[in-house]
């Protein structure tokens, strides 16, 4: 079903929120189905997850991968029969594009801590880059989960004619305060590990006690008691299925990677920019989840509306924790179908 996958390299240096350029930024992307008109449809992951929406499945505890195979295919709300899905890899995120397992041309070595400091706009910037590159000028939604929710929502604020629509599953204007600090957090815990070492360690090394405790804090965000206990049956089970994959997931996922996107999640507030936006918008919430807890989200559905936004809210019923969001995304095959159907 991988129509196409590849990396490309932006030919114009990116302006950075922060200041500064970045130059050569890398993009890496898959695509389902063939573009026709308006017919494109972005699909931009979440924080640990990577752009193969599809898999192939990973030998690990720990899967960035095959995340949207219940949004993607036949008789799904993404068809690439008749749509064309764009699947891109957030900057930041050690899956091919520019991230501090980027080789730096001049030296030879990784950016490391070299990278400069990422930000939810760099990011929207980055995935429009891409689109215009691949001559995309105008696509019908852009499909964000999590913090991929985030970067599609002020996407749409910050080009508002490229994008027809926009479904953000499990995201609102910004994380409730208290996970906001914690997360944010994260990168100072990092830095007190003394395998650390300022981010300048060794690949394959680095802080992965420190990881591994940061990713078993998150993956308890993720999962509610209630989910875990319906999925493996018995909460011991499932903490080991979570002390897995936390473990799995220190041993390959980049330290400095997972600081940047934690402090660009934890900083991102878009509520100034709801009103910039002109596309639909499809706001998905579910009824436990705590990184966008229904009221974070329909507070945000009430924001766009009294700006004058097109908005709908839809709060998934059942097992509704973030982690579920996807694994039982039959729920939303509805809703989505139904918003993408009516984009014109």
């Amino acid at each position: 079903m991988i129509q196409a996958t590849g990396i490309h390299l932006l030919t114009v240096p990116l302006p950075l929120e922060e200041g500064g350029l970045l130059d050569g930024t890398q993009v890496a992307y898959e695509t389902y189905g063939e573009p026709s008109g308006e017919n494109s449809v972005v699909l931009l992951h979440d924080l640990a997850q990577s752009h193969r929406a599809l898999g192939p499945l990973e030998g690990s505890p720990y899967q960035p991968s095959g995340w949207g195979r219940e949004l993607i295919g036949d008789k799904r709300p993404l068809d690439p029969t008749s749509q064309h899905v764009l699947s891109v890899n957030l900057l930041g995120s050690p899956f091919g594009t520019t991230s501090p397992l980027t080789e730096d041309p001049f030296t030879g070595q990784q950016l490391g801590p070299a990278l400069p400091l990422l930000t939810v706009l760099d990011m929207a910037r980055t995935v429009a880059a891409l689109l215009r590159a691949l001559g995309l000028k105008r696509v019908r939604a852009v499909l964000g989960v999590g913090l991929g929710g985030q970067v599609a929502l002020r996407l749409a604020a910050l080009f508002p004619e490229m994008v027809g629509g926009v479904v953000a599953i499990g995201a609102a204007r910004t994380l409730p305060e208290q996970l906001r600090d914690r997360i944010g957090m994260f990168h100072q815990m990092l830095w007190l590990d003394p395998e650390y070492k300022e981010g300048f360690y060794t690949a394959n090394e680095g802080p992965r006690k420190t990881l591994r405790k940061l990713r078993l804090e998150y993956l308890r965000m993720l999962y509610g008691r209630e989910n875990l206990v319906a999925r493996y049956r018995d909460i011991d089970v499932a903490e080991k299925a979570l002390e897995a994959d936390a473990e799995a997931f220190s041993a390959s996922f980049d330290a400095n990677a997972w600081s940047l996107l934690c402090t660009a999640y934890a900083g991102c507030d878009l509520t100034e920019f709801l009103p910039k936006i002109q596309a639909k918008v499809l706001l998905i919430a579910g009824v436990s989840d705590v990184l966008a807890p229904p009221a974070r989200v329909r507070e945000t559905y009430h924001l766009l509306s009294a700006a004058g936004v097109n908005a709908r809210y839809h709060e998934l019923q059942g097992a509704g924790d973030h982690g579920a969001l996807l694994t039982e995304t039959r729920r939303m095959h509805g809703p989505v179908r139904d918003f993408l159907r009516r984009l014109r």
